[in-house]
């Protein structure tokens, strides 16, 4: 059974994929987990999420509306080493505090 998305449904999956995007490429990861140019590949971010690479590629993409369980989304947060709440952010950040009420 597919479940209608709404717009409003449709504008969170593209920020938060948006910010796996962001996040993948302006990372925080260890430095053995990253290419030649300093970013985490979706491959290696699959590996570390315990998902596959096309799961990554589907929800960056902006026409996929591809769903997401909060617990995937906390292993992808996990494995990029940054507080889950950092994917509902309208605008990312680099180095998101892990307590989101920190000046």
């Amino acid at each position: 059974m597919r479940i209608k998305q709404s717009e409003e449904d449709k504008q969170i999956l593209k920020m938060i994929g948006h910010n796996i995007k962001f996040y993948r490429i302006n990372h925080n990861c260890s430095d053995k987990d990253t290419d030649e140019y300093g970013r985490i590949t979706q491959e290696k971010l699959a590996e570390l999420a315990d998902t596959s690479a096309s799961m990554i590629a589907n929800l960056e993409s902006e026409n996929t509306m591809q769903t997401i369980s909060i617990v995937l989304l906390k292993k992808i947060a996990n494995a990029l080493n940054i507080p889950l709440y950092a994917f509902f952010l309208e605008k990312p950040i680099k180095n998101p505090p892990t307590n989101p009420f920190e000046s």
